[in-house]
Order: structure tokens, then sequence, then C-alpha cells
């Protein structure tokens, strides 16, 4: 059931179905003033959420910064979402998506030694049927060893649909075949500090090795003070993040 509701409130609650939901409405109040306040006001929260500027900024407080963790972390935890766009089983070719960042900062930790195992937790799940698929985590794995990490050295938990589930039942694999408590986690450096929460309250002493920035570097100019896709889609990520963050935070998850 949480599952079912905490999709139906990230479709309602994004950016661009709020701003669609408040135009719709203002089509249809017979007040012309209060209408066109209304539509006024959406385009005016439209312009701020595709802002280069304002949404950089956000970005640079909210993703968490890359910080140094002690040799006692063997075990990295790369969490899925995005991160392979398609994986073809007859070929073993793979194509890395929009979050393809995770396994590679995943596979460099493992090369420069930091890491000695890699968990790769999540699965896929319908949200209309009960039908579970594990693409997205082969993908992973075969990207993985085709990079050169060792298959023994990799374990899958295909079955997380949510970041909870990822964090629970990482737990549990850390605890019944690795005997650790200890974990490196990697995902998106917007996605860490939801992460984090979960992992700790499950009881896995975790820190984070962010990768995906969304946040920019770069010399304010004009062109900044124009709306942008790209702001738009990255104000979108760390919206999402943030919607999810405080729910999770309602309902004990951290």
């Amino acid at each position: 059931m949480f599952y079912i509701l905490s999709k139906t409130f990230d479709v309602l609650l994004m950016p661009l179905t709020m701003v669609l939901i408040a135009i719709v409405y203002a089509m249809f109040v017979k007040n012309r003033t209060r209408s066109r306040w209304i539509t006024g006001i959406a385009l005016f929260f439209l312009y701020l959420m595709s802002s280069p500027i304002l949404v950089n900024e956000i970005l640079k407080g909210w993703e968490t910064k890359v910080q140094p963790f002690s040799d006692d972390y063997q075990v990295g935890v790369v969490l899925t979402g995005g991160i392979i766009k398609k994986y073809d089983y007859v070929t073993k070719q793979v194509w890395l998506g929009k979050s393809g960042d995770r396994a590679i900062q995943a596979f460099e930790l493992y090369r420069l030694g930091r890491i000695k195992k890699i968990i790769i937790s999540g699965g896929e799940g319908s949200f209309l049927t009960n039908k579970h698929t594990t693409s997205e985590n082969d993908g992973i794995r075969q990207y993985l060893i085709y990079s050169g990490v060792a298959v023994e050295d990799i374990i899958q938990e295909p079955m997380a649909r949510n970041t909870r589930d990822n964090a629970n039942f990482t737990a549990k694999i850390l605890e019944d075949k690795l005997e650790t408590k200890k974990c490196v986690v990697i995902t998106s450096a917007f996605h860490t500090p939801r992460a984090l929460g979960c992992f700790r309250k499950a009881g896995v002493d975790a820190v984070a090795s962010p990768g995906h920035y969304l946040q920019e570097n770069y010399d304010i100019w004009v062109d900044k003070f124009f709306p942008s896709e790209e702001a738009l889609v990255a104000f979108y990520f760390v919206w999402h993040e943030m919607v999810g963050f405080t729910i999770y935070k309602m309902m004990g998850y951290l």
C-alpha cells in the first residue's frame, strides 16, 4: 500500500503536474481577476523551477559533498535507479542510463582498493501488477564484470522496490553473509540524504560516496537568467527527492 500511495503522491506533487493543475483550475474560475492571478503565479513558479541560477543554488545546498571514509568500510552498496538504460541478455551488451555514474563510482572504488565487495540493491516492480524484473540489476552486474570486478565480489539483491527496502534487505546481507554492519552507500548525490537516513535507521553504519552530481560550476552570464529545460529537469530530481525525504521522515523511515 505504501508503494502505491508513494507513487501516487509522487506524480501529484511534481512541479509540472502542480502547474498544470493550477492552470486548468484557473480556466474554470469564473472570476477573471482571480483566474489571471492563479495563472500568473503558476507561470512565475514555473520560471523559478527552470531558473539555472536558483536551481543550481538549491542543488549545492541539498546534494551531499564527497567525504573521505576509513578502510574499515570494505563493502560498497550500489542503489539501482536509472543506471542502466538497456541490457541485452543475448549479446550481454549494456547501455548506461542517466545515473550510470553510480556504477562507475562503484568500479572506481573497487579498482582503487577502497572496497572489496559490491552489493547491487534494487529490482523493478510494476505499479499495477505483481510483475518483478531484474534487468537493471543484472545489467549493472554485467557492466562491473566487463570493467574488471571479480564475479565472486558481486552480490545481487534484486527485490528492493524503494530506498527503505534497499536499506533493510542490504542490512540482512551485510550481517548474514559478510558479517559486518559497515558499508559505503553509492547513489546519486541528490538521493544520498534519504539513502543514508534509511540505512542508519536499519542499523547499518553507513557512509556515502555520492555520484551523478547535478550541480554545475559556471560563470554567471546573461543566459543564466533565462529559463532552461536542463534546470527544470534538475529541479524535478531534487524536488522529487525533497518530497520523498519528507514523506519518509513522516513515516518514521529515517
